[in-house]
């Protein structure tokens, strides 16, 4: 018997497989089981729903658009990302060599793209490169990053500094077409509204699929291959992005000749916040300079990512909106008190005998694929836990409960590190497995839905891309001064990754960074964070991007003495 389809009324407006449709009638097609359903129908079910899925996806947003999508976030983001994640430290041990505070600064300056967001989108809403807003960005930035793998894979590099550049150059792909493909991909949403979540559930699905991808083969590979090969495996996926944005599959109109200039009217309208962005990117790009010049000199490092701070704090409350520059302060101040000493803790559960005696010793095909995979299971269960039982809290709750079960979950680290799991009869691979790499995902999931509510909550209208862009980088900013911290305060601890070996004081450190520190941050939610439910309307859109908070006050104050004198006047 056939299958039903919903949301169709007419049968011959019904869609058909692998044609799109011009007009709404598809947007809202479902897949319903049939009456007297048999057990074909049962088996059937997943492939029929992914047809309709695919089908109104394609309706809504055309085949052009959606390719452009799968290759960006299935093959750039997804398969490309993941692969230099997990490969950044079998690179660092087993190709250059190096300890892991030199590793969590290559870390840090390949991460800066990510911080400077809010510029990138500033740059290409203001100037259209080759008379395209988005299209050449990401086709310029896509040669770099190619050229930057190639470089990778075909030298024998040797220098953490050169390979922290040439990665910096692959992560500003990354960051470049993925912010630009997002500004478009949600300005399409807005014309196309009865589509619902159709459009984030495809990026989403793509991106854990690509990460789901390259977790099955990166651990396998860099315990029998020098890592480096891997640099040959994702360049095409690199250059591939070039393809469909060159054959016009953003769906982007060139700009007409005579605005081909830089668009001094935006930057006029919104000077707080673009000054802002700017500013940023200054200092992002700053810390990176200094991570290369001063690679060794961690306190140096650490000092100037602070002054960074200092400085982007005070401006954001002087030049964003008050609610705005609150929550973004929190979240910002979140991801630094969680300070990041991952370079110590991954190199101690890799460590070989004679530098970690009784030590886990975890490979790589454990370490980053069995963990990933179990990992991306929880991480999906985490959603759903989520959406069924914290989807109605406020965001005040969620951001103190979920800050506390990520102590929680950072406590399996110290029992293992202090070998106390031994001590009960449990190997570490069960131990980690069923803890960390569990519990982890599932409560970083808990972290990341409620920071992805807010955050596009505090958008005001007229301004999203810019302000959505300025709160993500402030926020990568903060891991990236989590990651300086960390990396000085493993120095601090005398923690020697190479032989001989001093993880003497890990488990001290690990409980400071991520079990002590992110408390700090429970406080301040009752302070920075609204008592509103993730449902409810967060800012007012008139004339939120036009008054800053301190600075607006005080022009909105001398505006309204300069109103009442012309009143007494006249």
């Amino acid at each position: 018997m056939a299958a039903e389809v919903s949301g169709s009324t007419d049968p011959a407006r019904e869609p058909k497989p692998g044609v799109a449709a011009d007009d709404d009638s598809t947007e809202n097609v479902e897949y319903l089981f049939p009456e007297n359903a048999g057990f074909g129908d049962y088996i059937m079910h997943p492939w029929k729903s992914m047809e309709c899925f695919m089908q109104r996806m394609i309706a809504a947003f055309g085949w052009r658009f959606t390719v452009q999508l799968t290759v960006m976030y299935l093959l750039v983001k997804g398969i490309m990302m993941t692969v230099l994640a997990l490969i950044r430290l079998s690179y660092c041990k087993k190709t250059l060599g190096i300890d892991g505070t030199a590793c969590q600064t290559m870390g840090a300056i390949a991460q800066t793209p990510w911080a400077i967001k809010g510029a990138i989108g500033v740059v290409s809403d203001a100037y259209p490169l080759f008379g395209y807003h988005k299209s050449s960005y990401i086709i310029s930035s896509a040669i770099l990053g190619s050229g930057a793998l190639f470089f990778m894979a075909s030298s024998p590099i040797q220098s953490a500094t050169i390979a922290a550049i040439l990665l910096f150059l692959v992560n500003l792909e990354i960051a470049t077409a993925d912010l630009l493909c997002e500004g478009k991909y949600a300005e399409l949403m807005q014309t196309k509204p009865k589509t619902g979540s159709t459009m984030v559930s495809y990026v989403w699905g793509c991106f854990q699929i690509g990460s789901l991808v390259a977790a099955m083969f990166v651990g396998p590979v860099a315990d029998h291959y020098n890592p480096q090969v891997l640099f040959w495996f994702i360049m095409p996926m690199a250059a591939s992005i070039i393809i469909p944005t060159g054959l016009g599959y953003l769906q982007e109109s060139k700009v007409p000749e005579e605005k081909s200039g830089l668009d001094w009217e935006l930057l006029r309208q919104y000077p707080y916040i673009v000054s802002f962005c700017m500013i940023m990117a200054v200092v992002a790009l700053g810390n990176g300079v200094v991570d290369i010049f001063f690679f060794d000199e961690h306190l140096w490092q650490m000092i100037y990512a602070l002054s960074g701070t200092v400085l982007l704090s005070v401006l954001a409350f002087l030049w964003l909106p008050r609610r705005l520059a609150m929550c973004n302060f929190y979240m910002f101040l979140a991801s630094v008190l969680y300070v990041n000493v991952g370079g110590a803790q991954d190199f101690w559960f890799t460590a070989s005998e004679e530098c970690v005696p009784g030590g886990p010793a975890f490979d790589y095909t454990y370490y980053n694929t069995y963990t990933s995979v179990v990992g991306a299971f929880t991480g999906w269960i985490g959603i759903v836990i989520f959406q069924s039982f914290m989807s109605g809290w406020t965001f005040r709750r969620l951001f103190w409960v979920t800050t506390l079960l990520q102590v929680v979950a950072s406590a399996f680290d110290i029992l293992i590190i202090n070998r106390y799991n031994i001590a009960w009869g449990i190997p570490d691979k069960w131990f980690y497995m069923f803890g960390d790499a569990v519990i982890g995902p599932a409560v970083m999931m808990f972290v990341f839905m409620p920071a992805v509510v807010l955050t596009s909550k505090l958008v005001p209208k007229g301004l999203e891309a810019t302000t959505y862009a300025l709160l993500a980088g402030f926020q990568n900013f903060g891991g990236v001064v989590s990651s300086q911290i960390g990396i000085y305060a493993t120095q601090y601890a005398n923690i020697k990754t190479e032989e001989p070996c001093n993880f003497d004081n890990l488990a001290w450190l690990v409980g400071i960074c991520h079990c002590i520190l992110p408390l700090f941050a429970i406080p301040l939610t009752f302070v920075l964070i609204p008592d509103l439910l993730m449902t409810d309307k967060i800012i007012d859109d008139e004339h939120v991007a036009e008054e800053p908070s301190l600075v607006g006050s005080c022009i909105k104050g001398e505006q309204d003495e300069d109103r009442e004198l012309k009143e007494k006047d006249s």
